[in-house]
């Protein structure tokens, strides 16, 4: 009987976990910052997208969808009017945008580890800081200008968190 009870336990702590991830809602609003009037003559752009990932101050492998980030990006720009041609493939262009995304996540491993060992019955927390920055250079390679926004996540792991759900 003790080990059904136990086998029932491990299954409804296996089966209830949860994660929730809420923001920190620091992501400021964008300015306009318009590279070119509409009147003017619109440049072509060629756009490279990056991708970079560290935990705890250590460099690891990205996992971003950078396909898909340089996907939307191009076709943000695109859409804006401001841009004769907006490519990805490397091709001379008036303008080159270099766009990284910066995902720092940062928390306590070994706490991670007890939570993961205790079925998530004692709660772990990990933060993330999404910086997006873009740098504009010209023909000859100098900088135009800059932009950079920023936000973060953080993402807490406990076993009674699957209550949360209905309330998203």
């Amino acid at each position: 009987m003790k080990k059904l009870f136990a086998l029932i336990l491990l299954i409804a702590s296996a089966s209830l976990q949860g994660c929730m991830t809420y923001s920190h809602h620091s992501l400021q609003t964008v300015d306009q910052w318009p590279l070119a009037s509409p009147e003017q003559e619109k440049p072509s752009v060629y756009l490279k997208v990056f991708g970079e990932y560290q935990v705890n101050d250590n460099p690891r492998v990205s996992t971003a969808d950078v396909a898909k980030l340089e996907q939307v990006i191009s076709q943000t720009l695109s859409e804006s009017g401001r841009f004769s041609r907006v490519t990805t493939a490397q091709e001379e262009s008036d303008l080159y945008l270099t766009v990284t995304l910066h995902n720092h996540e940062t928390g306590n491993m070994g706490l991670a580890v007890l939570t993961g060992a205790t079925f998530f019955l004692i709660p772990g927390a990990f933060d993330n800081t999404l910086t997006m920055s873009m740098a504009v250079r010209d023909g000859n390679g100098e900088k135009l200008g800059t932009a950079q926004q920023q936000e973060s996540l953080t993402t807490w792991m406990h076993l009674f968190l699957i209550f949360a759900v209905p309330f998203q």
